[in-house]
């Protein structure tokens, strides 16, 4: 294949609005010029890109296939032309970012008078909620979810793994046997995120792929959508719980918690991962954001991409 690549905006304005005439309002461009243009990428291709109705054109098979690396190809040329143009830019302007409110709080807002020092130019409007957030309609930037979006356009990179651990405050410790099985900690657990309130709570050795099934009377249980009151409960003498060992390893340094059975691994999601829409340039002050966010969490848990 012998084609030129500086007919891909063509191809792909085509495609993206159904049709000649769309595209060409849309470049300001003569119909019969994107015509030309997509006549000749298909001979040069050897692939029918598109059928063509009488008002619109579809994409064959072929022409999906090609539009996805299209799609790649300009954003990777956008993105390099931006970063050479903008290699002296300081970060700088509005930046909306949303966050889960226990990271929030722990991890990242005792650094950022520091990083808002460093960056005086930055404005950053950061939402806190327990939700998903819907990133196209509430115009923000980039997420931080506990889990990862399923069947999603959004970039997904895995900031913090952040592994659940059982816990219990020193005293409630002490009354315990000195070998605990998943079935006695779970029978004893007494507070519990919402998210993780479910019946049958999964339970691994760590040394083994086999999932044990242990039940929990939810019934009886306090949930609460914050996993810092989870901590906070437990460390008060509570029972015993669960919740992100990434905010429980200082009470447990500090001898308020009592970390139980590291070898009873609880089989629920529970990395923290960043969100950010795929198809738009990433500016200086969006870069400069996630290395912020990345090193917040590298004191915590290792990371990964």
């Amino acid at each position: 294949m012998n084609w030129n690549a500086d007919h891909l905006p063509a191809f792909v304005a085509v495609a993206t609005h159904g049709g000649i005439s769309a595209a060409a309002r849309i470049m300001g461009q003569p119909k019969s010029s994107l015509s030309r243009i997509i006549n000749r990428l298909e001979e040069d291709v050897g692939l029918q890109l598109f059928l063509r109705g009488p008002r619109e054109f579809t994409l064959t098979q072929d022409g999906t296939l090609f539009y996805e690396h299209a799609v790649r190809i300009l954003e990777q040329v956008d993105a390099a032309s931006a970063e050479l143009a903008g290699l002296g830019d300081a970060p700088r302007g509005r930046l909306t970012v949303a966050l889960p409110m226990a990271f929030s709080r722990e991890i990242v807002s005792p650094h950022l008078p520091g990083f808002l020092a460093d960056y005086p130019e930055l404005r950053l409007d950061i939402r806190i909620s327990s939700f998903m957030p819907d990133l196209v309609r509430d115009q923000i930037d980039m997420a931080v979810v506990v889990g990862r979006m399923v069947n999603s356009d959004l970039v997904q990179q895995t900031l913090v793994e952040a592994p659940l651990a059982w816990i219990a405050s020193p005293d409630v410790a002490r009354t315990l046997p000195s070998t605990l099985t998943a079935d006695m900690l779970t029978q004893q657990v007494r507070v519990i995120e919402t998210r993780y309130a479910e019946n049958i709570l999964p339970v691994r050795m760590a040394d083994s792929v086999d999932i044990i099934n242990t039940r929990m009377n939810t019934d009886a249980l306090v949930q609460v959508n914050d996993p810092l009151v989870v901590r906070d409960m437990v460390a008060s003498g509570y029972g015993i719980g669960f919740a992100p060992l990434i905010y429980c390893r200082d009470a447990i340094a500090e001898g308020r918690l009592v970390q139980l059975a590291p070898h009873l691994q609880i089989n629920h999601e529970s990395r923290l991962s960043l969100l950010h829409p795929g198809r738009r340039l990433m500016p200086p002050k969006s870069r400069t954001f996630i290395d912020f966010l990345r090193a917040c969490c590298s004191g915590h848990l290792s990371q990964s991409s």
